[in-house]
């Protein structure tokens, strides 16, 4: 279930859409595979997810709806806002009226149906359809009434052609009421006049010329500032990518179930000659040393509290000395994420963290367990939205200098199955964070709690030119949106961005390091950069790390 109530509405049981005897919201996890197989996530996710309270005998049902942000009615919107999340609804509702206008397309054409016409919610910067599956007035059963209710509600978006075929359920009547009906059928013929095709030719024209306007050398369909937006097609791939990735995993896992040996001493020995943390286990009967280098890609990742840093530090201590969380108040409502520190004073988080903000008149504060109290933040560089530049980051400063800098880590070769951290202030977790609370309440020397997840690489992806991203199963929510995803040598490898909903679990996206350096430049803020593979330094359990 989604995290955020987007809104309530109470209806009658004769407004459920039916596809089967069955109201369509109770077949929200079928439309949400059938959309994301044909036409992408994004589409998938235009759809908010509802919660159906059937009533008793003296209240109607009510369908609560629930997304993955706060929700902002798009007709309260107005501008260059209203109209990019209008251009982006008609372009993902497309392929939903393609599915509808298909045999067998009704619980697409029912996803279509909404109770009114602005029944459309928008989440940061994305427009999210409440009230779906529903007919007011009591006609959900009526089929034949659909086509004429979406032209009247999100047909103002993408209009349905007049000729397309309305999609029918099976006929419930008997079979004498069948043969009691027959079937008419009324043939009409279009006359075409020669004016009719004017706006063709002119069609014709302007995109002749448009072609040899691209075809010209030195023309290019982009320009070199404005890089293209990341597409449906190439998140569809990456999801795909890393079904591979997860079938490639599973296969390691079997592997080394199928080739694993017990000593006499109860150690487990994998395929290799490793340890499942990765450890080169020492001779039967000989005391293993302190500290030891494990593999970066073992089958179980050593604890952050084990891991030991050049400094003498754990991996955990450097990560909580390192992240924070960022705070941003606009028009709308406050908006928390994460950063890290990329240099002295300076802080790295998304873009979409603190775009509310950028108007002027808005506010940035960054806390942590590492700071005394809030910092006010200045927005040194921003680049997002991610789908219409290809990245999603903010650079802040802020007057404390003493907060240690990540290394940043510039892989020469995959990351794939390596064991990485991810680091954050996930909104699921402050909702019951007594710290998050009394700084809520004015409390400035509270500080929320930092939750940290491991999980590892499942695949590598390009989405744009621009864009690169490391999908990994180290659990986020909102709220980890610019937090640090590390190695377990604790060396920076991407920067949380988004999430993407499965059937089954969530998979983080991060964009890349590389990526990153490219938004840094010319800020003047100068990362430490390695390139060397990780091979991190565990202490063995009964062996303390100095914090």
């Amino acid at each position: 279930m989604a995290e955020h109530y987007l809104g309530k509405l109470k209806v009658d049981n004769a407004d459920f859409v039916e596809i089967g005897g069955t109201p369509a919201l109770e077949q929200y996890d079928a439309l949400y595979r059938l959309l994301s197989e044909r036409a992408g996530p994004e589409v998938a996710a235009l759809f908010a997810e509802p919660l159906i309270s059937r009533g008793n005998d003296a209240a109607q049902p009510t369908v609560s709806w629930y997304g993955e942000g706060e929700g902002r009615p798009l007709e309260n919107l107005s501008g260059a806002e209203r109209a990019r999340a209008e251009a982006y609804l008609a372009d993902h509702l497309r392929p939903v009226r393609a599915l509808a206008e298909e045999p067998g397309g009704a619980l697409a054409m029912a996803a279509l149906t909404v109770y009114g016409a602005e029944d459309v919610m928008v989440v940061g910067d994305r427009p999210v359809i409440v009230n779906w599956g529903l007919m007011p007035g009591g006609k959900g059963a009526s089929v034949a009434t659909r086509p004429a209710h979406y032209a009247k509600t999100l047909g103002k978006f993408v209009p349905m052609e007049a000729a397309a075929r309305p999609v029918t359920e099976p006929p419930k009547a008997t079979p004498a009421a069948a043969a009691a009906a027959p079937v008419t059928r009324v043939e009409t013929r279009r006359v075409v006049t020669p004016l009719a095709w004017v706006p063709l030719l002119i069609l014709l024209l302007l995109a002749g010329g448009t072609l040899a306007w691209l075809l010209t050398p030195g023309v290019r369909l982009f320009a070199n500032n404005t890089p293209p937006a990341v597409t449906d097609e190439a998140l569809l791939a990456a999801t795909r990518a890393e079904t591979e990735a997860l079938n490639a995993r599973r296969d390691q896992l079997e592997a080394a179930l199928a080739g694993a040996v017990c000593r006499a001493d109860g150690q487990l020995i994998l395929p290799g000659g490793l340890t499942p943390e990765g450890l080169l286990p020492p001779e039967p009967g000989v005391q293993p040393a302190e500290r030891a280098e494990a593999a970066p890609d073992a089958i179980l990742p050593s604890r952050s509290s084990r891991v030991v840093m050049p400094d003498e530090t754990s991996l955990l201590a450097r990560i909580e000395a390192s992240t924070v969380m960022v705070l941003a108040s606009g028009a709308g409502p406050v908006s928390t994420g994460s950063g890290f520190v990329i240099g002295p004073g300076l802080i790295v988080t998304n873009h979409h963290v603190v775009e509310n903000a950028l108007d002027g008149a808005g506010q940035v504060l960054v806390t942590g367990g590492a700071l005394g109290a809030p910092q006010p933040a200045e927005i040194v560089k921003t680049q997002g939205p991610l789908a219409e530049t290809g990245g999603d980051f903010a650079l802040l400063r802020i007057a404390e200098t003493s907060l240690p800098a990540l290394t940043v880590h510039l892989p020469e070769g995959s990351l794939v199955l390596n064991n990485v951290v991810a680091a954050g202030y996930p909104g699921d977790v402050l909702e019951t964070d007594a710290g998050f609370a009394a700084l809520r309440g004015g409390d400035l020397s509270a500080v929320p709690g930092l939750t940290v997840t491991d999980g590892i690489v499942n695949t590598e992806q390009q989405l744009s030119p621009t864009t690169h991203v490391l999908l990994h199963s180290a659990a986020l929510s909102s709220g980890n949106s610019g937090g640090p995803l590390l190695d377990m040598c604790g060396r920076l490898v991407g920067v949380n961005a988004f999430v993407r909903q499965g059937v089954m679990q969530n998979r983080g996206f991060a964009l890349t390091t590389g990526d990153l350096m490219a938004f840094l430049n010319g800020t003047g803020a100068t990362p430490s950069v390695v390139s060397e593979p990780c091979a991190p330094v565990v202490a063995r359990p009964d062996v303390a790390v100095g914090e």
